[in-house]
């Protein structure tokens, strides 16, 4: 879709489907320029509905965050899992 280093795009109302059921969603698009000498190899597409470019973004960075964490918690050495009832 075009995106290079630094770029980003939004797009609203569109259709996204494979089989019967899907909808209308939007489209997110970032790419984050060259900082302190790094690079991100590839860009994030989103499919999201929570409304704009920001928000979007800063959604899926918590959500990065929050499965790390539970990965971490389960197989990383904490062996945190739920106890049989």
């Amino acid at each position: 879709m075009g995106l290079v280093p630094g770029t980003s795009f939004y797009l609203s109302e569109i259709k996204v489907t494979k089989q019967k059921g899907f909808g209308n969603f939007d489209i997110a698009g970032y790419w984050r320029r060259k900082y302190r000498g790094c690079q991100e190899d590839e860009a994030w597409y989103l499919l999201t509905n929570v409304g704009s470019l920001r928000q979007s973004i800063d959604t899926f960075k918590c959500r990065s965050g929050i499965e790390a964490m539970f990965k971490d918690c389960k197989t990383g050495g904490y062996n945190k899992r739920e106890k049989p009832r």
